[in-house]
């Protein structure tokens, strides 16, 4: 996370299956689940930092696992 001059910047990453080979990482860790949910987690996502301004970008990385950076304005449009 880190604030640039006119907008908040935030990058998560995280580990999971390569693109290229599609193997796990060495060790994976289990993921708790906690429900069923509505399956609409990046879309929510993307319409909330748009509801702002802002953007949002999520992609596969790949040496596996899965990339999200996201742009909000400090001022509203």
């Amino acid at each position: 996370m880190r604030y640039a001059e006119h907008a908040l910047r935030v990058e998560v990453l995280n580990t999971g299956p390569s693109v290229l080979t599609g193997a796990a990482p060495k060790q994976p860790r289990p993921v708790p689940r906690r429900g069923v949910g509505t399956r609409r987690g990046l879309l929510g996502l993307r319409e909330r930092v748009a509801v702002y301004g802002g953007d949002l970008d999520a992609r596969r990385r790949l040496g596996g696992g899965y990339r999200v950076r996201t742009r909000i304005p400090l001022d509203r449009p």
